[in-house]
């Protein structure tokens, strides 16, 4: 299975982190040491998550509220949809994530009409004052999935709270790239770091401008 990038048999897993205290919105997303979330054709299908990589991604998953998730990404994630939750040929880790991902509700962000699968919805006008609604007011994170043009609006806008980024100890050199939808500078500040049996290593931030506790 790939953590991220589009490989139709095993797509990726995204997930946010838990804040009691208030509504989050949390992006986490694997990419190589050169910024790529996905190579020139799409994916980073040859990336596969360890179990304890995957086990990371299912709590978080569990504990999050609602996910915001771009078009593409939506796409690749019917894998979880679809997956035979009941099969024992599915690995448990698999049928674990499956579970907390159908019932997790679906904003999906999407100039068109896709096609919609269980517990989702679109998510209707500007994108940027839909997700500032959701956060207004306590309750769990709110995850956020997509390339960087989602990022890029969502991230300048100042809504993302927190940047989780699993970096795999590979540099490919072209493919697509974050930060490249990015018209300014983005400011975080560290806050923790925690390295996988894989070499991936997961790097916490928040933005710059958010006062330390």
């Amino acid at each position: 299975m790939s953590i991220t990038g589009v490989d139709r048999k095993r797509p990726p897993v995204v997930c946010a982190i838990i804040d009691s205290m208030a509504r989050r919105l949390a992006f986490y997303l694997m990419l190589t040491v050169d910024g790529m979330y996905a190579d020139p054709d799409g994916g980073l299908a040859a990336f596969e998550p360890a179990e304890d990589e995957h086990r990371f991604a299912n709590a978080l998953q569990r504990d999050a509220g609602d996910l915001v998730i771009g078009r593409v990404m939506y796409g690749v994630m019917d894998y979880w949809d679809e997956v035979d939750v009941d099969d024992p040929a599915t690995p448990e880790v698999e049928r674990e994530f499956a579970r907390f991902w159908r019932d997790t509700p679906k904003h999906v962000v999407s100039r068109g009409q896709p096609a919609l699968r269980r517990n989702a919805t679109l998510l209707e006008g500007d994108v940027v004052e839909a997700v500032r609604a959701m956060r207004a007011g306590d309750g769990p994170p709110i995850m956020l999935g997509g390339g960087a043009e989602l990022f890029a609006t969502l991230a300048e806008a100042g809504l993302i709270d927190d940047f989780w980024f699993l970096i795999a100890p590979t540099a490919l050199g072209q493919g697509k790239a974050l930060f490249t939808s990015l018209a300014a500078p983005l400011r975080l500040r560290p806050v923790g770091m925690r390295a996988f049996s894989t070499g991936n290593v997961l790097l916490e931030f928040v933005r710059a401008d958010v006062p330390q506790a």
